[in-house]
């Protein structure tokens, strides 16, 4: 198999270009690998890369590189696709970059693709070409830029797989994007073993990583000073830089530590480093995952950190290998700190069990984890991804998926509430290839989004073009229900976002539906049909308020034969209650007095969102104030006259529209509103 991994560039510190150098040969030992970089400014990476690992590079901007590209006139131009950051001057990845991105990907011969960076997995939804698709999440999303975040989720959708560093990032990707729920996995960084591991006998604690605020080196110092005055024989080594270098530097110097701390600056590769020392410390105020974590532990040292999201908790077992103390603690840190510098022995066997625990972080354990992914993948993609539906004349769907491939039989679909994704209602899938939703107790009432799941866990949404959907029957399903069914019970198959196949259930004990509205301005007449209802003494439709519940307006209801029902709206009524811009007043049926109310509106039908659909005249109401008859409003009215040579003014009139409708939730309102003369 050959795999591609897309990086900016192989020309900084960081963890994701360490993870990613990391996996490739982790996984070079058993296929093609290269990675792809967008850019390259400097001449080595500063991790060791495999040497099985080919490496392309799409744009040189080294000033005595032969291939140099800093003349090509695009290399300066910014991109048309690529997330630019709105505070850049000139841009990092240019418009040639991209476009060279763009060929590579519409026609490269690898079987996957992975990226590792948010934007490019943006190119990477735009690509042509069949290859698997896979992004790695090195961080949280959540916290992304506003200017590329959205584009991001909509991307997900166009990927095969995504991966994040822990469970609980797995889980918070899913509620921020649910509908790619079902290929989500979880990757940690790939970390490899330390070649030379800690003595635990030299008294040097160790902290590393970009000097920037949310690392909050600033703690590691504040809890030093609280273990150094116990133990002043002990020194603490910084790794890293960064903006905080110059504050950090001032703070050891106010606390009097600069004969103690030493900020030893950004080195590579670090294991013999951490070697040196005993104990190693993580102040993270947020934390995705932290190579340096198990880089320290795969050099023998046990590490205090700090409970920050969600990484720590993920790689130490507090207790066994580490120790965890709350974010935001410097005086639970230095405790933990003290409880390792001063039981020699506990500290030596900690360590120990941080070089055992931090394989399954290591390049066997990795690659194993990454290829079963892949595997998920390619079993997906073996899935159905498009169904047809079909209505019958009794209300039932049948779910059409086609023939399964024989590693899915016994496959289900799985119909999943929208915005509820952790429920669920299944329907074995034939051999043929259908499955049957059936009206009666299929589906409680709600919106669902249809997928299929194999018995191994595999699962992939159904997608439905404008054809997909049959509902010629819908007309023709007997309504109301009988046999000791809810009154209403209709499954309506429809086409989603994003494509999505969906069954709208209706599921009502109880239910008015409208047959006509005819509307005048003195009254609106309403016809309707009862379901499951019965009127009795004190029978009334009551118009309610939507933003005062309490205000309620009470108008007579008749029974005619069968179940027919018919009431009779004031429309002088609507428009006294009217108060300032609009309102809206929500119908209901009150069967009897000490009934409970039954909805009104239009629920037997194929529409599912009656806003605009079904038009009703819109009666104007004129409003002519009530003259006063007070002397002093007798006296205005004669000066009124007289200054208009002896002719009456006509009052003021309010015109009140009342308009007729369906809301969003199928249920008739009327809303009144002030219009200008």
């Amino acid at each position: 198999m050959k795999i591609s991994f897309l990086v900016r560039d192989l020309c900084h510190m960081g963890g994701v270009v360490s993870a990613t150098q990391n996996l490739a040969g982790a996984l070079a030992s058993r296929h093609e690998v290269e990675i792809v970089a967008l850019r390259k400014v400097r001449d080595t990476s500063y991790f060791p890369l495999d040497p099985r690992v080919s490496v392309r590079v799409l744009t040189d901007l080294r000033g005595h590189s032969p291939a140099s590209d800093l003349e090509h006139p695009l290399i300066g131009v910014f991109p048309k696709v690529y997330p630019v950051d709105p505070a850049e001057k000139k841009p990092v990845v240019s418009r040639l970059a991209e476009l060279r991105l763009l060929e590579f990907l519409a026609t490269t011969d690898s079987d996957v693709v992975v990226s590792s960076s948010p934007r490019n997995t943006i190119m990477l939804s735009y690509a042509e070409g069949d290859y698997l698709r896979v992004t790695q999440e090195h961080s949280m999303p959540s916290i992304y830029a506003k200017y590329y975040q959205g584009r991001l989720f909509k991307a997900y959708h166009a990927l095969d797989a995504l991966t994040a560093l822990t469970p609980e990032e797995a889980e918070s990707i899913g509620k921020q994007v649910p509908g790619v729920r079902n290929r989500l996995a979880v990757m940690p960084n790939c970390v490899p073993a330390a070649p030379i591991q800690s003595k635990s006998t030299n008294k040097v604690i160790v902290a590393a990583g970009p000097l920037k605020e949310n690392k909050n080196f600033a703690a590691v110092v504040e809890a030093f000073a609280i273990v150094v005055r116990k133990h002043p024989d002990w020194r603490l080594r910084i790794y890293g830089e960064g903006t905080e270098k110059a504050n950090l530097r001032k703070q050891i110097e106010n606390l009097g530590l600069h004969n103690t701390v030493a900020l030893m600056g950004p080195v590579a590769p670090v294991a013999p480093e951490f070697s040196k020392g005993s104990i190693f410390v993580v102040p993270s105020r947020r934390e995705a995952f932290g190579n340096v974590i198990v880089e320290a532990m795969a050099a023998g040292l046990p590490v205090v950190s700090t409970d920050a999201d969600h990484g720590p908790r993920n790689i130490i077992t507090h207790g066994e290998d580490g120790l965890i103390v709350p974010c935001g603690n410097t005086d639970a840190m230095a405790e933990a700190v003290l409880e390792l510098v001063e039981n020699d022995e506990r500290r030596k066997r900690m360590g120990e069990a941080a070089v055992r625990n931090a394989v399954r972080f290591h390049e066997p354990a990795s690659c194993e984890r990454f290829e079963a992914i892949l595997n998920d993948v390619f079993a997906r993609r073996a899935l159905p991804t498009t169904a047809g539906a079909q209505v019958d004349p009794e209300g039932s769907v049948r779910i059409d998926v086609g023939a399964l491939p024989p590693r899915a039989h016994g496959a289900e679909i799985v119909c999943r509430p929208v915005g509820r994704p952790d429920q669920a209602e299944r329907f074995a899938i034939d051999p043929g290839g259908t499955a049957v939703v059936p009206w009666r107790g299929g589906l409680p009432e709600g919106t669902y989004e249809l997928s299929v799941r194999t018995p191994e866990g595999n699962e992939v949404p159904l997608t439905v073009d404008g054809y997909g959907c049959d509902l010629r029957d819908v007309f023709n399903v007997p309504l109301p229900r009988g046999n000791g069914a809810p009154a209403l019970e209709l499954l309506l198959p429809h086409r989603g976002e994003m494509d999505r196949l969906r069954i709208r259930s209706v599921v009502r004990d109880a239910h008015v539906e409208i047959d006509a509205l005819a509307v005048s301005t003195e009254t609106i007449e309403v016809e309707a049909v009862g379901w499951g209802v019965e009127l009795g003494p004190g029978a009334v439709l009551e118009a309610v308020q939507r933003k005062d519940k309490e205000r309620v307006l009470l108008f007579p209801v008749a029974a005619v034969e069968g179940r027919r029902i018919t009431s009779r709206v004031d429309c002088a009524a609507l428009v006294r209650a009217h108060e300032g811009p609009e309102l809206i007043w929500d119908m209901w049926l009150r069967p009897t007095a000490e009934a409970d109310r039954v909805q009104v509106g239009k629920l037997a039908t194929d529409v599912l969102e009656p806003i605009g659909v079904f038009t009703f005249p819109r009666p104007v109401v004129r409003v002519l104030p009530e003259p006063s008859t007070t002397v002093l409003a007798k006296v205005g009215r004669r000066m009124t006259r007289a200054l208009n040579g002896g002719k009456p003014i006509p009052p003021p009139v309010t015109r009140i529209e009342i308009r007729p409708y369906f809301t969003a939730l199928s249920q008739l309102a009327f809303k009144t509103v002030d219009v200008q003369p």
